[in-house]
């Protein structure tokens, strides 16, 4: 027998053979049932698209507390929404983290990857981490430096853990981070004083930018963007292919823009009636209203086919594809 489980950024229905919902420290007890079993961690599945049928136990983590310590530590649960700790941190003058304002997910997936906008990364306000080691079938609680936080990096990619809280050191005076090319150019168009700015107003710029650009998933589903900016050798394309959309990196090669790639192709791509590609972004696929998990990978095998016919250049699937 499944349990139903809809909790997923592209609302898609999906069932588990055994879900873990872990709502105390004490519930991770239960994990050392899991003996061999195959196990997915799940949070609000913000960059994840799922199977209709997950063949294994689906383990999420609803401790939502904040605690706040006598030495300046902000402890969280890791099923505590981001937006909501964006706004305890406004309201309690706790301050660093507001160029990361109206990023989707939980707290629990913030040292996954580090997450990063705008200049600032989430790992510049963590002291540690406290998680379940399914090697040790212990709680254990990771410092900075042995959580390994590098660009959009960590060691908890690896899968070995199960995060329950978070531990953060906010700053207590605002010193924000403007120089952010689009936030700067912002902050110019909207004639702000920088010097002036407070942590509400920077926050609110940053959701008028990152609304301007993509939808939130609580009112369109989606996870994102769908492909990830590739990568190529200078010598492998034309001088001027992609021109105005393709950048040097510090490596010699050449990113290219994978939404000019997209927009080439998809005159020719048959796109069912349930998925669409957000106006404002088109690599930001949307489901439209009962889509399901094999037409979404249907259309994405339709688009790296048709890229790499096209010019030899490969799309890699940005959001985790679970199941086949």
């Amino acid at each position: 027998m499944t349990n139903l489980f809809i909790d997923n950024a592209f609302n898609l229905e999906v069932a588990a053979k055994r879900v873990i919902t872990i709502k105390a420290h004490e519930d991770t007890l239960s994990l050392r049932e899991l003996k061999n079993d195959k196990y997915l961690v799940i949070g609000s599945a913000t960059n994840m698209i799922m199977n209709e049928l997950y063949e294994g136990t689906i383990i999420k983590v609803s401790m939502n507390n904040i605690d706040q310590s006598s030495d300046g530590i902000t402890s969280v649960g890791a099923g505590l929404s981001w937006d909501k700790l964006i706004g305890y941190c406004l309201e309690n003058k706790l301050f660093g983290i507001e160029n990361l304002t109206l990023i989707p997910g939980l707290v629990g997936a913030a040292p996954v990857q580090n997450i990063g906008a705008y200049g600032v990364e989430v790992s510049s306000v963590i002291e540690s981490v406290t998680c379940y080691n399914f090697a040790t079938q212990q709680i254990e609680i990771l410092t900075k430096t042995e959580c390994n936080f590098s660009y959009r990096q960590s060691i908890f990619q690896a899968k070995q853990y199960l995060i329950l809280s978070v531990q953060f050191r906010f700053n207590k005076l605002f010193d924000p981070h403007l120089s952010y090319p689009s936030l700067a150019q912002y902050l110019e168009q909207e004639n702000i004083n920088s010097d002036a700015i407070s942590p509400r107003q920077l926050s609110s710029c940053i959701q008028a930018i990152r609304e301007s650009k993509l939808p939130s998933p609580n009112v369109t589903p989606n996870v994102g963007s769908i492909f990830k900016n590739p990568i190529v050798e200078s010598g492998s394309i034309a001088l001027d292919f992609l021109e105005g959309h393709r950048w040097d990196t510090s490596e010699g090669q050449i990113k290219l823009s994978a939404a000019r790639l997209l927009e080439t192709v998809m005159p020719s791509i048959n796109i069912p009636p349930s998925l669409g590609f957000y106006e404002k972004h088109s690599l930001v696929l949307i489901n439209r209203g009962e889509a399901v998990f094999g037409e979404i990978i249907k259309l994405l095998k339709d688009i790296q086919d048709e890229v790499r016919s096209l010019y030899g250049i490969d799309l890699e699937i940005e959001p985790e594809i679970l199941g086949s």
